[in-house]
């Protein structure tokens, strides 16, 4: 037994035990599938993944889908070559300028260093210098006092001058 409504195909007609008919559930759909009820006028469409492929049936219409090949293999590379250059951006350059500054600091460091030692040796050289002056210096007034003292020892003994009373 069938009954036939206006716009819908055949459906199977169930006798109760209380004598009372009515429609039969349909069969239960496979899991996964999902259905988009019509608007009245047509009929479901329904959604279900089969292996590896996506299988759109309406009515009696059925469309296969195959999955392996939605994406173009283009643009798989394409995607990859941006994520990489997004991370080569974003972790990469970071990275690069943190090491170009510690090599540029260690080099500061380096010739500051190099500096500092040509800045002290020339401290030095002119403290040497300025040693030796001194020292030559000095040698000139222990001659001078040698000879003040040969002169001072060599003169005649001084006359005792009588000292004026009146005056």
């Amino acid at each position: 037994m069938t009954r036939q409504t206006q716009g819908q195909p055949d459906q199977p007609l169930v006798r109760l035990p209380s004598g009372q008919l009515i429609v039969a559930p349909d069969a239960p759909l496979p899991p996964g599938t999902i259905v988009f009820t019509g608007n009245g006028t047509g009929d479901n469409v329904s959604v279900n993944v089969k292996g590896g492929n996506v299988v759109l049936t309406q009515g009696t219409n059925t469309t296969t889908i195959p999955l392996n090949n939605v994406v173009p293999q283009g643009v798989v590379q394409i995607s990859w070559a941006v994520a990489a250059s997004v991370i080569a951006v974003f972790i990469g350059w970071p990275i690069a300028r943190a090491v170009a500054r510690y090599l540029d600091r260690r080099g500061r460091a380096v010739r500051a260093d190099h500096a500092l030692d040509a800045q002290l040796a020339q401290r030095l050289d002119a403290m040497e210098r300025n040693i030796d002056t001194v020292a030559i210096e000095m040698e000139r007034l222990s001659e001078a006092q040698r000879f003040t003292s040969k002169l001072l020892e060599q003169r005649p003994a001084a006359v005792a001058v009588p000292l004026d009373a009146n005056r």
